[in-house]
């Protein structure tokens, strides 16, 4: 049995259908979810001489709670299910193939020698994070809507 699905949307949003992820997967995905977020604060460097504009802190500050409110709806906000499972597993997949896609990108963004190179990753970072809270709403989005199909078919 497949416990933590690290790129397979196509088989999670199929598993999810037929029935909700077992506490003992929600909570692999859950562990998961913490293990990338304490390796995320282990990588901030102690010398950062870069501070933020208001715009972007502003962004980076609302942003999870926007995300959050988003994705509710999108899974149907009070009719709405399984939306904590939806949004931990499908989150953790969405965000591993964008961290494989936009690698790249962040390995250029660190060696490049601009003045403005801070800035320009950390608009690029908040910009991936928005792009990955558009696509795991419309995954989740997607789910429901197969799921309102099944039940007016009946």
């Amino acid at each position: 049995m497949q416990f933590v699905v690290f790129w397979n949307i196509n088989w999670l949003k199929q598993r999810l259908r037929k029935k909700p992820l077992s506490g003992r997967e929600t909570y692999l995905y859950t562990l998961c979810w913490l293990a990338l977020l304490t390796l995320g604060f282990f990588s901030e460097s102690t010398h950062d001489n870069f501070s933020h504009s208001g715009w972007l802190e502003a962004i980076e500050c609302s942003a999870p709670f926007i995300a959050i409110f988003y994705v509710w709806l999108c899974n149907g906000g009070r009719q709405g299910e399984q939306f904590w499972t939806r949004l931990i597993s499908i989150g953790w997949v969405v965000t591993m193939r964008m961290l494989v896609f936009s690698l790249p990108l962040f390995l250029i963004l660190a060696l490049a020698p601009i003045e403005q190179s801070d800035l320009i990753f950390e608009s690029v970072a908040t910009l991936v994070g928005l792009f990955i809270i558009w696509r795991l709403g419309s995954h989740i989005e997607g789910l429901r809507e197969v799921n309102m199909t099944k039940k007016t078919s009946l």
